[in-house]
């Protein structure tokens, strides 16, 4: 069976990028030239009113915004929070944002329109839509460079992203999915119908799916390693803590913490629906305490899940390689035929 090489970059590098960011982001002092949007101003009218034809960077100082309007961000916007604080959960980031956009019955807070678009250093809760696109975050129409980075996203009516596009570092996710609404439809931290990328974020307490790559996961060339979740944690979600679906595409999921997920339906930790040339290996599943936090198994101790509906209108289930995982008793389901298990230790029954 042909199977698909994935490139990766070394983890001796990979470390040492890692401490230099975090280093950098907790040592500098905040400088931010550009559009200083300051507490008072009405943040969200001064982003929608900014000239489109023009990249902006809007320096958001220390505070509390109100959003009744989604703040439409266009190709080149830079939306930069001042630079709070952050913690290590594991190998994953929890950071504490000192810039709070709060909805105020919008459905979205943030829209990403267009390529080369940024947002870092901002904590975002109270969207309240549940239809398609919405989100705290809506990046349907953002490029493939689209970045998110040190974010706070939580207690949403649907998710914290929809629709992602590019990679999001060194954020938190919890409490998203608010509105039972949203539960198998687009119920999860950050979704997307495009590959992207997720780093060193920490996921929990998620009433649907942590992670989802959905519809296709649409091949982006820009991403080498496909839908690619790497140095993270996902804790406690209701659903899948990390879910492939219905692809033909590539996925590469590693060093990752993945426990307590499956809560409230049979996913369990890492869920492979109906997808193609998916590669599982080096994470960590099973209870765990992780920066001095206790969490369970997964549901029905379920490690890693790789399924085929047997649906004529889906991917068929191909080419599923899971090794040298610590399943720390968790199971796997099931290894044989288009699902290759090796070198994976401590395997439930």
């Amino acid at each position: 069976m042909k199977r698909r090489l994935i490139l990766l970059v070394p983890l001796l590098a990979l470390s040492a990028f890692v401490a230099t960011t975090v280093q950098r982001a907790e040592g500098a002092t905040w400088s931010c030239t550009g559009n200083q949007i300051t507490p008072g101003e009405d943040l969200d009218a001064i982003i929608n009113n900014d000239a489109a034809s023009t990249p902006t960077r809007f320096c958001v100082r220390a505070g509390t915004y109100q959003i009744s309007t989604p703040a439409k961000l266009r190709a080149g916007d830079d939306l930069e929070g001042e630079t709070g604080t952050m913690t290590k959960v594991g190998p994953a980031t929890k950071p504490s944002p000192v810039v709070r956009l709060v909805g105020n019955g919008t459905n979205n807070l943030l829209r990403a329109d267009g390529n080369g678009i940024s947002i870092t250093w901002v904590d975002l809760s109270n969207a309240r839509g549940t239809g398609t696109g919405t989100g705290a975050i809506a990046a349907g129409s953002a490029g493939s460079d689209f970045f998110v980075q040190y974010a706070r996203i939580h207690n949403n009516d649907s998710l914290g992203i929809s629709n992602m596009n590019g990679r999001v570092l060194d954020s938190e996710f919890f409490s998203n999915s608010e509105a039972g609404s949203s539960l198998g439809f687009n119920a999860s931290a950050v979704k997307g119908i495009t590959e992207y990328e997720a780093a060193r974020v920490y996921v929990h307490d998620e009433q649907g799916n942590g992670l989802w790559c959905d519809v296709g996961c649409s091949n982006d060339p820009a991403r080498t390693n496909g839908f690619w979740v790497h140095e993270s944690v996902v804790v406690n979600s209701g659903r899948g803590g990390i879910r492939y679906e219905n692809s033909p595409n590539q996925a590469l999921f590693e060093n990752n913490e993945i426990h307590g997920n499956g809560k409230t339906e049979r996913r369990g930790g890492i869920d492979i629906r109906d997808s193609q040339n998916a590669l599982v290996r080096t994470n960590s599943f099973g209870p765990a305490t992780i920066s001095g936090v206790s969490y369970g198994a997964n549901g029905d101790r379920i490690g890693v899940r790789a399924t085929d509906s047997g649906r004529s209108d889906r991917v068929n289930l191909v080419n599923v390689d899971v090794v040298n995982n610590q399943m720390n008793q968790d199971s796997i389901v099931t290894c044989g035929g288009q699902v290759v298990c090796s070198g994976n230790i401590n395997v439930g029954g």
